[in-house]
């Protein structure tokens, strides 16, 4: 009723439009913030030097994709309601590039993408709407749109200026099953802008960047209530012949919600030029950024919801009662007891933030130390925070062949809107009760606010790392291990778990509230190996990368959405193979897949124009944790017994053949064929409660044709 379904990631970029990709997972830059993971600084890329443009097709659907499904599940799937299982789907992605010089200081770029989906579904599940309408079909549309200008400015030869802008609409149609009017639209997206001027001065190289965003994820549905109806002659779109309140007659939807983040920001940078302290080498680097936010949700309108149906022998309104003879209430008619309106209102809230950092990369003939501290603040957290950074760099022989690294960071999260809006929003309702449809509605009463944002400190990630860099017969290998500590992580617990005095005047009892109990540990040991130039073979060329990744992560809490159980809180001694453990101790879960392997090959042979790429990804299996009705005895009380299910690994093979044929000057055609789970293999995803499985996709296969000039 009160959340809309979304992601983290605002803005969807085309990748068609990226230049550079840099991924930080360890030894982050002072430059960086407000991250507890790591940083994925992507650059766009600027106009070409000429008039050039491209323009692409890329589909799939579902004939084109193996489904792996249990056969348990194979009626759910033929008769889906949800776009969780997909029987039928079309995929379309269109691109259109238009770049190129104005004149010989500004280049322009703009690029145009559309991704669609078509997801046919049942309206109605023809196995329990014994109806006319029961079996009816309805597509749900998923649509991306991106459009992207950026120009690309040079006046001076020490001034370049930067400029683009975004606008990525999102709009979902999705509806409810076994219901009338029931549409509903997930829109998302919005505007994002920045201007970044870098200049070149006498004594370094100072860019400045100005950004915006206006972003949405919101709710647009057709009406304002939602009704659940027992079967009637009247209300004739479910089952009669069902005997529970699984099968109703349902009407409506949830009512509008918009939620909006507008930001603007400032970042400067400065590169200092070289300087020397006798025979230390000072690469210096500073920078502040200042930022306004304002996060709002909002319902425009109240929203009513009827609950608590029961028989009635008369009405005073048909609206909310109907006296069409209900087979399941004995022919009698029937009225809601109880409106649950969601009633117009908006919370929100704005925040400055302001940042500083210095850095120092100093060289000392063979040894590189790059020190640096980051100082963060902002309005609402009234925590100022400073984030100490290191890494040091070893160049063993002088030959850069050999080079040992290390580091210790401290990294800060920031981002706190989901805390902040939802304080209040339960308070945003009220409810009427009557006794039965004869009756006139009560007097609302207020529902309590069942959320207090108490003082939080800001959660933070403690980092180890080495590392080893080594090149040898024209490969270079690099080996890495990072051990992480996370701290004062947030989590979402019951007032009574927590121990804290009951609410009261407009807050319940047992209130939702936020703590930094949360902790974690993990670490990764990563080893890659690749040639350091592509090797020739014949009239081929090819390139490959190997990755292996053991990775070991214990968590005390899930996150913040969910609330932290009193057992998680606790964190009581439990039995696991056979050895005593705290609860937040047990190995992880599904995420935790603690063997990785990758491979990737590119192999081209220009004088065809074909491209073949591989990515083979082995996952080792991993295991689920599950209490048992089982108690032991220890340390003079019960604990609870745990076991573990094994998961078994998963290996994929995903392939891109590429085809380009040139045409007259720079013009050519383009075709990519992907085909992903190329052998089609079986991987288990989990296990429901019924102990039955779930499978990742088949084997897939997507198309793209093209023409680029």
């Amino acid at each position: 009723m009160t959340d809309v379904p979304g992601r983290s990631q605002g803005i969807a970029l085309d990748t068609d439009l990226v230049d550079s990709i840099e991924v930080f997972d360890s030894n982050v830059s002072a430059e960086f913030g407000g991250f507890n993971g790591g940083v994925v600084n992507v650059t766009s890329r600027r106009p070409a030097d000429r008039l050039s443009g491209k323009i692409s097709l890329q589909h799939t659907n579902d004939s084109w994709t193996q489904y792996h499904i249990h056969e348990s599940e194979l009626a759910d799937m033929e008769n889906s309601t949800s776009a969780l299982r997909q029987p039928e789907f079309s995929k379309w992605i269109t691109r259109a590039t238009l770049e190129g010089p104005v004149n010989d200081e500004l280049g322009l770029l703009f690029s145009f993408s559309r991704k669609d989906s078509t997801i046919p579904l049942k309206l109605y599940n023809p196995d329990t709407y014994a109806s006319p309408a029961g079996g009816g079909q309805k597509d749900q549309e998923r649509r991306i749109d991106n459009y992207f200008l950026k120009s690309h400015w040079t006046p001076t030869e020490n001034l370049v200026v930067d400029a683009s802008l975004t606008h990525a609409p999102q709009d979902n149609l999705y509806f409810i099953a076994n219901g009338k009017n029931t549409d509903t639209h997930i829109v998302s997206g919005g505007y994002s802008a920045s201007v970044k001027v870098d200049w070149t001065l006498q004594s370094g190289v100072l860019s400045q960047t100005f950004g915006f965003s206006d972003l949405e994820n919101s709710r647009e549905t057709l009406t304002d209530y939602y009704r659940g109806w027992r079967w009637s002659p009247e209300k004739n779109w479910s089952n009669p012949l069902a005997t529970d309140a699984t099968h109703l007659s349902s009407e409506g939807s949830w009512g509008d919600i918009e939620q909006q983040q507008r930001s603007v920001s400032y970042k400067s940078n400065m590169d200092w030029d070289t300087l020397y302290t006798g025979a230390v080498e000072h690469r210096i680097k500073t920078g502040v950024e200042l930022g306004w936010q304002r996060a709002s949700y909002q319902r425009p309108e109240d929203m009513a919801y009827g609950s608590l149906l029961a028989a009635t022998t008369s009405c005073i309104e048909t609206v909310w009662c109907s006296m069409s003879p209900t087979p399941q209430y004995g022919g009698n008619g029937q009225a809601f007891r109880r409106l649950n309106v969601y009633e117009a209102g908006e919370i929100e809230y704005e925040t400055t933030q302001w940042s500083a950092y210095l850095e120092d990369t100093l060289t000392l003939g063979r040894l590189q130390l790059r020190p640096g501290v980051r100082f963060d603040a902002d309005s609402f957290m009234d925590d100022a925070t400073w984030s100490p950074r290191f890494a040091a760099e070893l160049d063993v022989w002088g030959d850069r062949r050999t080079r040992l690294s290390a580091g210790a960071n401290r990294y800060y999260g920031r981002n706190m809107h989901a805390y902040r809006l939802n304080e209040g929003r339960s308070a945003l309702k009220y409810v009427l009760n009557r006794s039965n449809g004869s009756q006139e509605w009560g007097d609302p009463v207020r529902t309590l606010n069942n959320t207090r944002l108490n003082e939080l400190k800001l959660p933070y990630d403690d980092e180890l790392m080495l590392g080893l860099d080594q090149q040898f017969a024209g490969y270079q290998l690099a080996l890495k291990y990072v051990h992480r500590d996370g701290k004062d992580q947030i989590v979402r617990a019951r007032s009574s778990a927590l121990g804290l005095e009951p609410g009261s005047g407009d807050l319940t009892a047992d209130y939702f509230t936020y703590s930094n109990q949360g902790s974690s540990t993990s670490e990764t040991l990563t080893l890659t190996l690749s040639p350091m130039e592509s090797i020739r073979f014949r009239d081929t060329e090819h390139h490959f990368q190997l990755a292996l990744d053991w990775t070991d992560v214990t968590r005390s809490h899930r996150d913040y959405s969910t609330t932290m159980s009193s057992t998680e809180y606790d964190d009581p001694y439990i039995r696991y193979d056979g050895r005593f453990m705290r609860y937040s101790e047990r190995p992880a879960d599904n995420f935790n897949r603690p063997w990785t392997a990758r491979l990737t090959t590119v192999s081209s042979h220009p004088a065809s124009g074909l491209t073949l790429t591989n990515f083979l990804r082995y996952r080792a299996g991993y295991r689920a944790m599950g209490v048992t009705d089982d108690l032991v005895e220890y340390q003079g009380g019960l604990v609870e017994v745990w076991e573990e299910y094994q998961y078994k690994e998963s290996v994929n093979w995903d392939i891109r053949l590429g085809w380009e044929k040139r045409l007259s000057g720079e013009s050519a055609v383009f075709a990519n064929l992907d085909v992903y789970n190329l052998l089609d293999k079986v991987n288990l995803i989990d296990l429901s409660n019924s102990d039955v499985p779930t499978y990742e996709s088949g084997r897939q296969v997507w198309l793209e044709v093209g023409y680029r000039f």
